[in-house]
């Protein structure tokens, strides 16, 4: 289902129940942060370290030839 018009404009309002030791614990790693800074934060962490494991989990499952000798032979 596509997002409404305002959602595109201003970004997606989710409610959350989060458990509250979880939070605090969160909140303490990001002295200063909001709620929402703080779990945008986590989110992007984790997002960055899932797309790592993905890429990992990839190897020996791609051919890749290494062409690196003949661009610096054609650059130089």
């Amino acid at each position: 289902m596509p997002r409404p018009f305002y959602a595109i404009l201003y970004g997606m309002r989710t409610t959350l129940d989060l458990d509250d030791a979880l939070m605090e614990a969160l909140l303490a790693r990001h002295p200063g942060a909001s709620k929402r800074e703080a779990v945008e934060n986590a989110l992007r962490a984790y997002l960055a370290l899932d797309a790592v494991d993905r890429i990992r989990a990839l190897r020996g499952k791609l051919e890749i030839e290494d062409l690196s000798a003949e661009l610096r032979r054609d650059r130089g």
